[in-house]
This record gives structure tokens, sequence and C-alpha cells, in this order.
């Protein structure tokens, strides 16, 4: 399966063009749904300039914290892929912090993985499988970040 990015980014941006002076007013959902996927594209066409258009609008104009959460992992994203890699880092904690999570404190691997092994040995196989999938859509994305910072 091939994805043309170019040419979704070209859907997008007209889109955008198409909306009027006071659309994050009047048009919300629809703003950010089309700023939300143009910077996608942007991102996956290596296009950072208006990645950084795109984002500083969604920023500027983001109702919410949540609301700005997947531009702001494309911009981690971004950073990570221009070699900017420790303020990527930076900026993915910071998020994740905002989110109520903390990864300053400092406990090794190791310990993780054993609070991790002692967590799961309570559960049997078929309660590990059949557990819900998350659904908390501020979750999904600090999952995101968290997978961002890993990898």
């Amino acid at each position: 399966e091939m994805s043309d990015f170019v040419l979704a980014y070209s859907y997008f941006d007209n889109g955008i063009s198409f909306l009027r002076k006071k659309h994050w007013e009047e048009h919300y959902n629809l703003s950010l749904k089309l700023f939300d996927l143009a910077a996608k594209c942007a991102l996956t066409n290596g296009d950072i300039v208006s990645l950084k258009l795109l984002s500083e609008q969604v920023i500027a104009y983001g109702r919410s914290y949540e609301d700005k959460l997947n531009i702001l992992y494309l911009v981690t994203c971004s950073l990570a892929f221009s070699s900017k890699l420790p303020e990527s880092i930076e900026k993915g904690l910071d998020i994740l912090a905002n989110l109520g999570i903390d990864l300053q404190e400092s406990r090794s691997t190791e310990v993780c993985v054993q609070e991790t092994t002692t967590l799961l040995s309570t559960r049997t196989d078929d309660e590990i499988l059949n557990t819900r999938q998350m659904t908390d859509p501020t979750m999904i994305i600090a999952m995101k970040f968290l997978t961002k910072l890993e990898s």
C-alpha cells in the first residue's frame, strides 16, 4: 500500500485556504482536524517550515492542552528528525510532566523491569490478552510520547 503525502498535504492545504477569517471560532473542530492532518503530512514530507507554521496556529488557537497534543507530538518528532535530539527529549519530558507523568525520578531499568514483572505475575495470560484497549485519548498520546522517548 502506497501513500502520497505530498498530494494529501495539498488537499489539506486547499481545505485550510477555504476557511474564513474567524474559522477557529466558527469551525473549531474542522480547523483543528485540517491543521493536524496537514501538519502530519508536512512532517512526513520533511517540510519543516510548513509544519512550524501549522503548529504555531494550533498552539495559538487550540482551546485545550489536549487539543494541542497531536501537534506537540509532531513538533517533538520533527526536532528528533532534525538532529535536535536533546531538545526533542526535553520537550517530550515537559509535555509528559504536564500530563502528570513524571519521568525525572531516577530509577534503574532493572527496577522498572522487576516492578513490571511483579505486576504481570499476578495476572493470567488470558487476563492480559483480554485487557480492555486504552480509550483515553490523552493517555494514548502520552504513550506515543513515551514510545518516542524510548526509541
